[in-house]
């Protein structure tokens, strides 16, 4: 995917979703608190509201896919097809996959979960054992795949794209650099937070974020707007080196 209005639309599809998940999730489950709840109280609060919970989390999903080519474009466009370029997209990959795997449990698992919660017939044993069920799956496909290795994938990702855009000078520099010190802010405080239980650190690392994400979104935007300016024509504020780059990249 060579051209950047392809790659531009995946990233603001992706934002766009993921904003939408966090909103539906925060006014209606409680998320990301609610991870941290024991299965007794986290299944009660899923049925309370499990059609936008499901929801939700769908979103999330989307938009972790949507990252998965959009990691791809983003190597064609500003990687130069370097052995570290490579390594990023990879990373992106897998960064995105891993959350899928977090994610998917919501929609799929859980509400099976709720169901054996909630049924009238179980007796205190089994309704102890659907709570540890569920504590196991989230400790695993949430904790581990989804939170932290998902999270620290992806944030070395988002490390490495605003490095490349940086050398690329494909977007303003100051745009760049912007996108720097919000991938490794909360590359840094995210995966730290959840592997030693600072929920504070968390709180403040999930709204930076988000906040990236929409630098994201802004980063979409310019490589649509470069795209309906004329393949040859370069991305406001970058230098015309970025030109000869990408003229150099359709030749290999």
């Amino acid at each position: 995917m060579r051209r950047p209005a392809g790659t531009g639309a995946l990233l603001v599809a992706s934002a766009v979703l993921s904003l939408g998940g966090y909103l539906v999730l925060g006014t209606q489950f409680g998320w990301p608190a609610v991870l941290d709840d024991p299965g007794t109280s986290a299944l009660d609060a899923f049925v309370e509201a499990q059609a936008w919970v499901r929801f939700g989390f769908y979103l999330f999903l989307l938009a972790s896919l949507l990252l998965i080519p959009a990691a791809v474009g983003l190597h064609d466009l500003i990687g130069r097809h370097s052995p570290a370029s490579v390594s990023v997209a990879v990373l992106g990959i897998l960064g995105a996959f891993a959350q899928m795997l977090g994610w998917v449990r919501w929609p799929i698992a859980v509400p099976g979960l709720a169901d054996a919660w909630t049924d009238a017939a179980a007796t205190a044993t089994q309704r102890e054992a659907t709570a540890a069920a569920y504590d196991g799956l989230n400790g695993y496909a949430g904790g581990a795949l989804g939170e932290h290795l998902g999270w620290l994938l992806q944030g070395i990702w988002a490390v490495g794209v605003a490095i490349l855009l940086l050398r690329s000078r494909r977007v303003p520099r100051w745009f760049a650099l912007l996108g720097l010190g919000l991938a490794g802010a909360w590359a840094l405080a995210v995966p730290t937070a959840t592997a030693v239980g600072l929920a504070t650190l968390e709180f403040w690392g999930l709204n930076v974020y988000t906040a990236w994400y929409l630098w994201l979104l802004a980063l979409g935007g310019l490589l649509m707007g470069a795209s309906r300016g004329g393949e040859g024509q370069r991305v406001p504020g970058g230098t015309e080196s970025a030109a000869r780059s990408r003229a150099s990249s359709t030749r290999q």
